[in-house]
C-alpha cells in the first residue's frame, strides 16, 4: 500500500469539512425554508377548521374593507391611469360587497365573529397598507399586492368559505362575490404584466 502524503491527506480532510459544512448548512436552509413555507400556508391549511356562517362573513369583511384600504392608500400616489382606474374599481366593488355582506348578515342576524382567517388576512392587509404608505414604486407596489392578494381571497373562497357556508344566501353571495374576485384578479395580472 503507498503512503500517502501528508500536504495531500490534510487537503482531503479540509475539502470533506467544506463539503460536510456545506451539506449542514443547505439542509438547514432547507429546514428554514420548509417552516417558511408551512407558515405561509398555514392560511390555506386552516380548510380543517370547520367556520361558522359568522365566521365566514366577518372574513368576506375583512377582506372588502382590506381592498378598500388598500385602494385609498394607493390611489393618491398612483401615477398610470390604469393603476388609478383599479383602485377606484377595487373602492366601489369592495364597497358594493361590504354593504352586501352587512344586509345580509342583518337579515341572517349573523355578527361577525373573528377566526383565525379572518386575523391573518387582517395582518397581511395592514402589512400592505404599511409598505404602500412609505413606497417609492406605489404603482407596481400596488399592483403586485393585488395581484397576491386576489389569489388568496380566491383560494379562500374556494377553499374555506363557500365550503363552510351553511346558508344557501350567503352561499349564493360567496359565489358572486368569488366572480367579481377573479375578474379583479385576471385585471390586475394584466396590469402587473404591462409593467414588466
Amino acid at each position: 500500500m503507498k503512503a500517502i502524503p501528508m500536504k495531500k491527506m490534510i487537503n482531503c480532510v479540509a475539502v470533506s469539512g467544506a463539503l460536510i459544512f456545506a451539506a449542514g448548512q443547505t439542509m438547514a436552509m432547507n429546514q428554514q425554508s420548509t417552516a417558511d413555507g408551512k407558515q405561509h400556508s398555514q392560511l390555506s391549511n386552516d380548510s380543517r377548521v370547520n367556520l361558522t356562517d359568522s365566521q365566514v362573513i366577518k372574513v368576506v369583511s375583512t377582506a372588502n374593507n382590506g381592498e378598500i384600504k388598500q385602494a385609498e392608500t394607493a390611489l393618491p400616489k398612483l401615477k398610470t391611469t390604469e393603476a388609478r382606474q383599479y383602485a377606484q374599481m377595487m373602492i366601489k366593488d369592495h364597497s358594493a360587497n361590504e354593504k352586501k355582506g352587512q344586509a345580509l348578515a342583518n337579515r341572517l342576524k349573523l355578527t361577525p365573529q373573528a377566526s383565525s382567517i379572518s386575523t391573518s388576512l387582517q395582518n397581511d392587509s395592514d402589512k400592505i397598507v404599511a409598505k404602500l404608505s412609505r413606497s417609492a414604486t406605489p404603482d407596481k407596489d400596488y399592483m403586485t399586492s393585488q395581484v397576491e392578494v386576489h389569489r388568496k381571497v380566491v383560494t379562500l373562497l374556494d377553499k374555506q368559505l363557500i365550503p363552510n357556508a351553511k346558508n344557501a344566501e350567503l352561499k349564493n353571495m360567496l359565489t358572486q362575490t368569488r366572480t367579481a374576485v377573479a375578474a379583479h384578479l385576471k385585471k390586475a395580472e394584466q396590469i402587473v404584466e404591462k409593467m414588466k
